[in-house]
């Protein structure tokens, strides 16, 4: 276990700019989000549907915009992809509190068309910052600092909209992330390393730790979608949604077990323990030699723990478990983008990564309807079991897709060496 790898890395003035400034953008940007549904629902006086609602059209427009702004960045650069944003963001977030519930759902469509791509620019910057054998802890790194916006922004945005008018506090956290960006793009940091050859593609890495999932090595190859889209791309994608898809479950099972348990304060213990173990998950994991703990093993854990929360006979025990399923978090969530870091040529990774934030999205979307129909018939703890359970299922959909992956390759491989064994 390796954990003066934190320690160097740490040294790199990219790593720095990008733990900061991801820190900052996505800290307040998380909060902005819970925010917006108390803002519809108090200020606007609107019901949780109709607060759902709006928040459905802003995740499907970031969904949608994902890919694109991912492939911008590969194709335009870091300034001139965010300059819409920097402009329009803030008119669009200042307008936000004089708004009525339709028109701020249309603008909040908008918003998300143009939100910044927050996970898309850090992981790239992580990676264009540090050599391959240290992406395992830049990327850990990474995911970890996600973790502590995500534990942290949610409670800064409710303590603020308890105590100041909610349409201004949207304003303002919206308006800091843009300012996190506005500096980010004032320092144009690098997206690719800058030991690329001239083709524009990476060094080709060593062997180490460049198997995909279960061992396909990473290939090299022209830029351009259809040339990276391959089988083990397509696996890290529905790896991506099933690790989304059971985070996404566990959230709501949770709401429903703290309401069963009837503690006012049971879901704040449920949260932070859960992520307290994904930020220790996402450290150790940094420490482990590339090559270890692959994707498969780590979904393969993350479904089974989740599922064991089910056995949480009080808030106590239930927290406990849940703290076991938080190992897996943020473990699982950097080696998806380690592998496509791994896979994918440099100058494409915004478009992959965009494409993955896309995955994402999906499973986060698909997780509420059924796992939310199973807490209403079966109760909470059918919630975490079921939760996990199609997280394993996905988790086989991409494994599927991986072998299908790797016959592939091989075939093409085959033809190739055919190919250059003929005469002439």
């Amino acid at each position: 276990m390796n954990f003066a790898a934190y320690a160097d890395i740490w040294r790199l003035p990219a790593v720095r700019q990008a733990v900061l400034l991801g820190a900052l953008g996505k800290a307040p940007w998380f909060g902005a989000g819970i925010v917006l549904t108390l803002h519809v629902v108090g200020s606007l006086g609107a019901s949780y549907a109709s607060a759902g609602l709006v928040t459905a059209v802003f995740t499907i427009a970031i969904a949608l915009a994902s890919p694109i702004r991912g492939r911008l960045l590969d194709t335009i650069g870091l300034r001139r992809t965010l300059l819409p944003s920097l402009v329009l963001l803030p008119v669009a977030f200042l307008a936000a509190p004089f708004l009525d519930y339709w028109p701020l759902m249309f603008v909040m469509g908008g918003v998300g068309l143009l939100a910044i791509p927050w996970f898309v620019l850090t992981r790239q910057l992580m990676l264009a910052a540090v050599p391959e054998s240290q992406r395992r802890a830049a990327l850990a790194l990474d995911s970890v600092v996600t973790e502590m916006a995500f534990m942290g922004g949610p409670t800064v945005g409710i303590l603020l909209a308890t105590s100041w008018d909610t349409g201004w506090t949207l304003a303002l956290l919206a308006c800091l992330s843009v300012a996190a960006a506005a500096l980010l793009a004032v320092l144009n940091p690098p997206l690719v390393s800058e030991k690329r050859d001239a083709a524009g593609a990476e060094p080709k890495p060593s062997t180490e730790g460049t198997q995909a999932l279960d061992g396909t090595q990473a290939l090299g190859g022209r830029v351009g979608m259809r040339s990276w889209l391959n089988g083990p791309v397509v696996a890290t994608f529905v790896a991506t949604m099933a690790a989304s898809f059971t985070l996404a479950g566990t959230d709501l099972a949770m709401v429903a077990a703290a309401r069963s348990l009837e503690s006012s304060s049971a879901l704040a213990i449920l949260i932070v323990v859960w992520g307290f173990g994904s930020l220790i998950g996402g450290l150790l994991f940094g420490g482990l030699p590339r090559g270890t703990l692959g994707i498969t093993h780590l979904l393969v854990g993350l479904g089974v723990t989740t599922m064991l929360a089910a056995l949480g006979t009080n808030l106590w025990v239930l927290a406990a478990l849940l703290g076991v399923a938080g190992l897996f978090c943020a473990p699982t969530l950097a080696a998806t983008s380690e592998r496509l870091g791994d896979l994918v040529p440099a100058t494409s990774r915004g478009e992959a990564f965009g494409w993955s934030g896309t995955m994402a999205t999906a499973g986060n979307a698909l997780a509420p309807p059924v796992v939310g129909y199973v807490l209403d018939t079966g109760g909470w703890q059918l919630g975490f079991v079921i939760t996990g359970l199609c997280g394993l299922a996905l988790a086989g959909v991409g494994w599927v897709s991986l072998q299908a992956g790797r016959r592939g390759l091989a075939r093409a491989r085959r033809r190739g060496l055919d190919k250059l064994s003929q005469p002439g």
